[in-house]
């Protein structure tokens, strides 16, 4: 063939080509007519938003790194890939995780190791809120994490390291371990979160450790009903649902502080209203709050101050049956050079400090 002749297109290149421009031109004009949804459910999050096209934003490449995230949400086939990389993932590659999630007997399960440094900061602010209280009994606790029962052996928390990390800065206080009070059944199978049903060896340890006695006779078992938690949407593939239980107890009444009045105000213990919104675990409590009070008028005496993450908002209310008052501080949603302004510590109460792996690595979400 003389070189300088150029082959004719076949036929089917015409048509690939056709095709291609076809897909892209109907996947273009889908995305424009079909609407994002408001909320990307099966995360829990609102989709990205297009950002602004500045001078600057193009030149710094924010620009194109927020059009990414943007265009990246509002796909409108974008929850059936998900599920399809999950499933390749799972399925032809064998891999044993994805992006840190796994599946196993109990459900899905995630690897997070603690940062050494991070868990030295946050116990260091443990300490510092401790140290306003001089004349409280101080315990400090650490919720395992559902991976440690996995047996994947996979990198996760080394729960002994952090262990010895925080009784080198805690040392004054009192530790209590409950890693052998829990399994991998006391988890919710599709959530990070215990279930309360299944933490009554928590809450005898706990009990045991500071000297009072928790009757859990008392409490009546609630079925608040099936719901699916935050690794169900994370890990992108159908999961059985979960059956979520709350443990009410007769008489108990909750008050929070409403942070746009900065007053106290009653609240439910439990919101059947907030098990059916984005995040079923708000059942507890309402959720994420500053400061709530729970009160039981058939205990004469003794109070706990419980600085806590999300893990307290359930195991809270089985605490309440060894004292007349429980007040539930989150430091990540009030700062404490103001917490003196709306609630004052009395002497001899006890303090519990119990956290998770979550705020053992990101010590900059407590305003300490």
């Amino acid at each position: 063939m003389d070189p300088t002749q150029t082959e004719k297109p076949l036929l089917r290149d015409y048509l690939n080509s056709l095709v291609f421009i076809a897909t892209i031109g109907l996947l273009f004009a889908l995305n424009l007519i079909v609407k994002p949804p408001a909320i990307l459910v099966s995360e829990r999050r609102p989709p990205a938003v297009l950002p602004p096209i500045t001078v600057r934003s193009i030149r710094s490449g924010s620009f194109m790194k927020g059009f990414e995230a943007y265009a990246a949400d509002h796909f409108v086939f974008r929850e059936a890939f998900r599920s399809v990389r999950a499933a390749t993932v799972f399925g032809p590659f064998l891999q044993s995780d994805k992006n840190g999630l796994y599946f196993g007997d109990a459900g899905i399960g995630e690897f997070k190791p603690v940062d050494p440094l991070a868990a030295r900061q946050t116990a260091e602010k443990i300490k510092k809120v401790a140290d306003t209280a001089p004349d409280c009994r101080v315990f400090y606790s650490l919720v395992p994490d559902k991976s440690i029962y996995a047996g994947k052996y996979l990198p996760g928390l080394d729960l002994e390291a952090v262990e010895a990390l925080l009784a080198d800065v805690l040392a004054d206080f009192t530790y209590i371990s409950l890693s052998d009070c829990l399994d991998a059944g006391s988890y919710y199978p599709s959530d990070l979160h215990w279930d309360q049903a299944r933490i009554a060896g928590v809450v005898d340890r706990l009990g045991e450790a500071m000297g009072v006695t928790h009757d859990l006779r008392a409490f009546r078992p609630m079925l608040a009903g099936a719901f699916h938690g935050v690794y169900a949407g994370q890990i992108a593939l159908p999961v059985a649902w979960d059956q979520m239980i709350y443990e009410e107890l007769p008489g108990l009444q909750a008050r929070r502080l409403n942070d746009s009045t900065l007053l106290y105000e009653a609240c439910p213990v439990y919101d059947l209203e907030r098990f059916a919104g984005p995040d079923p675990y708000d059942l507890f409590l309402q959720g994420p709050q500053a400061i709530v009070e729970l009160l039981n008028p058939s205990v004469s005496g003794g109070e706990l101050y419980l600085f806590r993450d999300s893990y307290g908002s359930s195991l809270a209310p089985l605490l309440a049956g060894a004292y007349s008052k429980v007040t539930l501080i989150d430091l990540r949603y009030i700062d404490l050079r103001v917490l003196d302004q709306f609630l004052t510590i009395r002497p001899g109460s006890d303090l519990l400090f119990l956290y998770s792996s979550q705020i053992l690595n990101n010590p900059s979400v407590l305003r300490v």
